[in-house]
């Protein structure tokens, strides 16, 4: 069954090589033009959107010759989030290092697989397809390095799937033990940084399965930093956000929905400093609302600190 579906992936992965990073970087809005089209297509037809309607591609910055160890981003999770992670690789190492974004839509959604866990007690079945799933996606990945450092440096960029890092980091290790990878937490990242920044009432904006596992909140306050709980009612419409909106390339829902989850917030919780966000998608949802929203939720985002742990980890933590 593995090697079957390992087979249909190989031969049904889309992939686009650079050697310099200025053309990388001129092509990826021509991704994002097919992404929105492929999403408006399926509104139209009256289809619901997900992540794993999207098809898997790797986009690689390839440079001829290269300083530092490759850098492996695992997306997918979704795309539009994906594009951005390896836009800002790009940015940031120019043509240091080969930079290789595998969009791997066809992992299972990590909100709903850890939902089923809480429902149905079914752990060892729903958690392992999506380890499973996640360790292929690495595998397959890694055949795309042409560099010859000694490490490949990894990062998975859904926050939700660090709920499940330490068990696919073991699988890999077992499986594969003669591939070396560098793993990179995003969530270890973030939470240095605000540490050292020292803010005193963080909100943890994400989805369902990564407020409810705590991924950001316990190791932030194990280090002593205060985190703004939100209530069911406001976690709901953060998440029509996300997916009705982001993930669906839908930006008037998504600022709609920003605007009154932002309207509800400042109701309960007027004093929050910084904004971590623990989805990948609320960095883009933030750039809308600072665009669009009303003037009181503007001048609350300009005056509020937002925490992108794909930028703070891209910045800190790759070598």
């Amino acid at each position: 069954m593995v090697q079957n579906f390992s087979q249909i992936m190989i031969q049904s992965i889309n992939y686009a090589c650079f050697t310099e990073v200025q053309p990388a970087l001129a092509a990826l809005q021509g991704h994002r033009q097919q992404l929105l089209a492929f999403a408006l297509a399926k509104k139209l037809r009256g289809e619901t959107i997900a992540d794993q309607d999207y098809p898997t591609e790797v986009i690689s910055l390839n440079p001829q010759s290269t300083q530092a160890s490759p850098l492996l981003l695992i997306g997918g999770m979704g795309p539009l989030a994906g594009l951005g992670a390896f836009e800002r690789a790009c940015q940031r190492f120019q043509n240091s290092r080969q930079i290789i974004l595998f969009q791997a839509c066809f992992i299972p959604d990590r909100t709903s697989a850890i939902g089923q866990v809480r429902a149905s007690y079914q752990e060892n079945y729903t958690l392992q397809l999506l380890i499973n799933k996640l360790v292929f996606a690495i595998r397959t990945a890694t055949q795309y390095v042409r560099s010859n450092h000694s490490f490949i440096q990894v990062i998975i960029l859904c926050n939700t799937a660090h709920h499940v890092l330490p068990q696919v980091i073991e699988q890999f290790r077992q499986h594969h033990p003669d591939i070396a990878l560098k793993w990179i937490s995003l969530i270890e990242a973030t939470v240095e940084y605000a540490k050292m920044r020292n803010f005193h009432r963080l909100l943890v904006l994400s989805t369902d399965a990564t407020r409810i596992e705590h991924l950001y909140t316990r190791p932030l306050q194990a280090v002593g930093l205060n985190c703004v709980e939100l209530n069911d009612t406001l976690q709901a419409i953060l998440m029509q956000s996300i997916y009705q909106g982001v993930k669906s390339f839908d930006c008037n829902l998504a600022c709609h929905m920003g605007e009154y989850f932002f309207t509800e917030l400042l109701k309960v919780q007027p004093e929050v400093d910084c904004i971590i966000a623990g989805c990948s998608e609320i960095p883009y949802l933030m750039e809308w609302l600072k665009a669009s929203g009303s003037m009181s939720l503007k001048r609350f985002l300009q005056n509020v600190d937002l925490l992108d742990p794909i930028k703070i980890t891209l910045e800190t933590s790759v070598l």
